[in-house]
């Protein structure tokens, strides 16, 4: 472990806490692959801390990784293209923050194996609100909550040669949960789907229908919620409105802003904004969630 290039990462099924231990040791090689131990002695940390944050597949502590983050993001010399306008270190230390976050949420609550890796929490409510049944078969007696939920392939996705540039830009960016790229299976269908017998079009269409069923848009009203809260992260807000636009051409919605937290928060879905302040309350919940 002491010598450049001999870390290698923790064992981790995928999720979260992976997606995090990749990351730092991506980071750890546009470093230069600094040996263990002079990480330890750059940060003032011990030999172990900085031996597990890279091997153990427990997630560091946040001190730990503030500072081996910290100490790798100075000695990366190219940033890149993606660097623009922006300071590329505050962007990177950032984006690992976010990324040790999760995997510390997803520690905390304990891994959901079957979503796809990284899928937050209220983004799986969501579709299991949508679909309380298979979204195939419409049958509710097979359902797995540990492997019901599947991900679809972007139709939008445009695929390029990954050079080494493209690889360590792609490395950088954190990718959205997507919703309407999920879809929700019963035992017999998910095997069906892992035998190649569904085409990509009939999954799409499966899981467009789900947005036109009844109650779907309140769904997506406690969803966006969830969003402007803070509760559910994502890093791409066309999510967020794409969920509103669902959510407002369902005539029986109500848009308004409504409060939280005893008045203490004004919830404004309509222009995705939160004001806090004082505010008259009758009730500590939207009456359309």
């Amino acid at each position: 472990m002491g010598s450049p290039g001999s870390i290698t990462p923790a064992d981790l099924p995928p999720g979260a806490r992976r997606d995090f231990n990749r990351a730092l040791h991506a980071l750890h090689l546009e470093a230069g692959k600094p040996s263990v131990r002079e990480i330890a002695n750059a940060r003032g940390l011990s030999h172990a801390s900085v031996h597990n944050a890279f091997k153990n597949p427990k997630v560091p502590s946040h001190d730990v990784m503030e500072a081996i983050a910290g100490y790798l993001t100075l000695r990366v010399k190219d940033w890149g293209l993606d660097a623009s306008h922006d300071d590329p270190i505050s962007k990177e230390l950032q984006r690992m923050e976010t990324l040790w976050r999760w995997a510390r949420d997803e520690a905390d609550r304990g891994a959901d194996p079957g979503a796809p890796q990284g899928t937050p929490e209220y983004t799986r409510g969501l579709l299991r609100g949508l679909s309380p049944a298979c979204s195939l078969c419409d049958k509710t007696r097979e359902l797995d909550r540990l492997h019901d939920i599947i991900g679809l392939k972007d139709p939008h996705q445009k695929k390029f040669p990954l050079t080494a540039l493209r690889r360590r830009i792609r490395h950088r960016r954190l990718q959205a949960a997507n919703p309407w790229l999920l879809l929700r299976l019963c035992r017999s269908c998910r095997r069906r789907h892992d035998a190649g017998e569904f085409t990509d079009q009939e999954l799409r269409e499966a899981r467009l229908a789900l947005d036109k069923r009844p109650g779907a848009a309140r769904h997506y009203a406690a969803y966006l919620d969830h969003i402007l809260l803070g509760a559910e992260r994502v890093t791409d807000m066309n999510i967020a409105g794409s969920a509103l636009a669902i959510i407002k051409a369902d005539p029986e919605m109500d848009t308004f802003p409504y409060v939280l937290a005893h008045g203490a928060i004004k919830v404004d879905r309509t222009n995705g904004s939160l004001q806090r302040g004082r505010y008259p309350c009758e009730d500590e919940h939207p009456p359309t969630s």
